[in-house]
């Protein structure tokens, strides 16, 4: 019943992100920063994480679509955050933001000792960063005024 509650906080802060709404961008980035350490209860437990590094790890890591799926939404959320700046500066701080919470997720899952650090794990987030920002560039030719 919790999950549930919780999965539904995200998903309105998610929409109200999508929504322009900077406050709710900034509630869904701490509260998700928050939720490895409160899952289990602020007692940690490190353990050390793993960063073998192969192309068959990395494939194999790419079958988490979990990773994949949230990091492209992460990526399209920031988007729209920092939509006012230039293109190049709004892909680049989307992908930067993908990147440093994918570190944080492996790190929170080593140091909370509730998942694993992986290295390879951040292939699928970063390939996430990748299709959020094709899907952004298709956005943006569909939405531009031809002339």
């Amino acid at each position: 019943m919790v999950m549930w509650l919780v999965t539904g906080v995200f998903v309105v802060l998610a929409v109200l992100a999508f929504l322009g709404k900077r406050w709710a961008y900034f509630t869904f980035v701490v509260l998700g920063v928050l939720y490895f350490p409160a899952s289990v209860g602020f007692h940690f437990h490190p353990r050390p994480c793993d960063c073998a590094l192969s192309w068959p790890l990395v494939q194999f890591a790419l079958t988490k679509y979990g990773h994949f799926v949230r990091f492209i939404i992460f990526f399209l959320m920031t988007s729209v955050q920092v939509r006012g700046s230039s293109t190049r500066a709004q892909y680049l701080i989307s992908a930067a933001a993908v990147l440093a919470m994918g570190i944080y997720v492996e790190l929170a899952e080593g140091f909370t000792g509730s998942g694993n650090c992986r290295l390879r794990d951040l292939a699928p987030d970063m390939a996430g960063a990748l299709v959020g920002a094709i899907l952004l560039l298709m956005w943006s030719k569909i939405r531009r005024p031809r002339t």
